[in-house]
């Protein structure tokens, strides 16, 4: 990537949210270092600008929760990033919430997030020195960006402007999809009976209160946008949940008017299970010493590749043994105990052998443990976490058989360990239990399958609970977010790359079997500049973010202390390409 001459000297950064904010951060930091020179201009571009970002804004609903503790959050690198620019500021989001009484282990809204990030870009501007850097925000959506593949880009924005920049990176989270083919036919059975048909999207762009005076509601999905959605929806309708301790849940649900009955399933039967409620401190990262580094990449270099159920699973169940019977635990450290509390329904959804537990069971059972919480609970909770990243490793390694990828990865194991590792806060597993104690809420089991009945006009779920009966709905709602996927992106910037076959679909790669599985993700070059269909790599633009998860593996999850977070190592990397490209940096300065 050439330097800018010195007659243009202009970047841009499309999104505003937790990416986009730390590219601006990081700028800050590289235009105080020697290195520095002359006045480079950064035009940040979002609808959403100084609020948070589109998912973050914080101006939304304070029933809207985060997923991780207060603790678990940063917008500041440490030494376990291992960057190359200097760092001024430490404060992290429990650091900034402490001052509104929130502990480091309490679980905050999303609003009070998106004010952390708003903060975090005003220190920002605040810190940086005009005569280096100036920041000019743009409360606006980008709709295009075009230029040569190596030379200036033009960036047309919503409001009519064009901006001219040298590089420019889209710093982009979920993006809103056109419907899949099935979601397509559900909605058009909800039009042709006046029904309702709730897609899948952002939580903050669901219109809950279309449900309000709906008899049966159908809800597919049982992971955090199903926790979302009963927060949401029992809030528009004006119910409350009150301290019940004679409850199992602990709450008695207080109706407000409308609500639904709500009928609650998935493929997979798979509800995600509520964080534990650890108290005043987190306990440290569990060290694999069974699934370790150094197994994970002899693995991956085996010729053959590796099947996951013959291969991983018996490490998996080792490490937990090992990590049970040397925390006082040995009881539980047998697999025929070990394996219903990872598979409760079997390994695909309802091939089990073990004896079947209902899902209201089951989040009883984790909300008991996560609530005391029972100390073997925790345990397993940390050794999952650590053995996802092992896996996922692998997975990003190239080291697993497409069939194994298919079958194995996808097919079970990411949902367990999700399951597991990024459930809600016990609070909204409390809320869920409490609608199926007022009988507000059922669940269907593995295997739902929704029908459309055309000539009853209703929607009808089938599942495993139950009578095996059909029940008759008169609504849907599919609570998952859009997939990653870049045929499907109803972005208007992605439409006018795809249009121009200046984008493509990505690709992942066994390194045994040598086959190829296509992604919804955009294929870039390296870790940014995407690909055009033709092969031309666009060096001035740089993607990071969801869109581009096959490339930066894990790209959804936020910023943790001490973990080296790859959200702020990318940005890092971002910030000092565009740097360079706006010619502040030389070519060769921290490589």
């Amino acid at each position: 990537m050439t330097a800018a001459t010195d007659l243009v000297r202009t970047v841009a950064v499309i999104g505003a949210g937790p990416r986009g904010t730390a590219i601006i951060e990081r700028l800050v930091a590289a235009s105080a270092g020697p290195d520095w020179h002359g006045t480079l201009t950064v035009h940040l571009i979002d609808p959403q600008v100084g609020r948070g970002g589109a998912v973050w804004r914080h101006d939304q609903p304070e029933v809207l929760l985060m997923n991780t503790t207060t603790c678990q959050t940063t917008m500041y690198p440490d030494e376990s990033c291992h960057g190359v620019l200097p760092v001024s500021r430490t404060e992290t989001l429990a650091d900034h919430l402490a001052g509104e009484g929130l502990a480091p282990t309490d679980f905050a809204s999303r609003a009070a997030h998106g004010r952390y990030l708003a903060h975090v870009l005003d220190s920002a501007k605040a810190d940086a020195d005009p005569a280096r850097l100036r920041i000019v925000e743009h409360t606006a959506e980008a709709v295009d960006v075009t230029g040569e593949a190596d030379g200036p880009q033009r960036v047309r924005l919503s409001d009519g402007r064009v901006l001219r920049a040298d590089a420019v990176a889209l710093a982009l989270g979920h993006l809103p999809t056109a419907l899949s083919p099935r979601s397509q036919q559900l909605a058009d059975a909800a039009e042709r009976h006046g029904l309702v048909h709730l897609g899948p999207a952002n939580p903050l762009e669901v219109d809950y209160a279309s449900l309000l005076g709906r008899e049966t509601v159908a809800v597919q999905g049982m992971g955090l946008n199903f926790y979302d959605a009963i927060g949401m929806l029992t809030a528009v309708a004006g119910g409350r949940f009150e301290p019940d301790r004679s409850a199992p849940s602990g709450l008695r649900y207080v109706p407000g008017g409308g609500e639904p009955r709500l009928i609650v399933g998935s493929r997979s039967g798979m509800v995600y299970r509520p964080k534990p409620d650890l108290g005043a401190q987190m306990p440290e990262p569990y060290l694999p010493e069974v699934l370790t580094g150094e197994r994970v990449l002899e693995l991956a270099v085996r010729p053959a590749g590796v099947d996951h159920e013959r291969e991983v699973m018996p490490l998996m169940f080792a490490e937990l043994r090992r990590a049970l019977r040397r925390g006082g635990f040995p009881e539980l450290a047998h697999d025929e105990l070990l394996l219903p509390l990872l598979f409760p329904f079997g390994r695909r959804g309802g091939e089990s052998p073990h004896p079947p537990r209902s899902t209201r069971e089951v989040l009883e059972e984790a909300l008991r443990a996560a609530a005391e919480p029972d100390p073997a609970w925790v345990l397993i909770y940390r050794v999952l976490i650590a053995l996802r990243i092992q896996v996922n490793r692998l997975t990003d390694l190239g080291a697993y058989t497409t069939e194994s990828v298919r079958q194995d990865i996808d097919g079970h194991l990411r949902n367990a360990f999700a399951s597991w590792a990024s459930g809600p806060p016990v609070l909204r597993a409390r809320q869920v239990l409490a609608l199926a104690e007022a009988g507000l809420l059922e669940f269907t089991g593995p295997r739902m399958h929704l029908d459309i009945d055309d000539e009853a006009g209703r929607f009808a779920v089938h599942g495993t609970e139950g009578e095996g009966k059909a029940i008759m709905c008169d609504g849907v709602l599919e609570a998952h977010l859009p997939p990653v996927d870049l045929p499907a992106y109803r972005s208007a910037l992605l439409g006018a790359w795809r249009e121009r076959g200046e984008a493509q679909k990505d690709s992942w790669a066994s390194r045994g079997t040598r086959r190829r599985m296509l992604t919804g993700s955009i294929a870039v070059d390296g870790l940014y500049a995407p690909i055009g269909v033709d092969g031309t790599v666009f060096e001035r633009r740089l993607l990071v973010g969801v869109p581009v998860s096959t490339a930066q593996p894990g790209s959804s999850i936020s910023a943790e202390p001490g973990t080296g977070a790859q959200l702020l190592r990318h940005a890092e990397a971002i910030a000092l390409r565009l740097a360079r490209a706006g010619g502040a940096l030389a070519d060769d300065v921290a490589r």
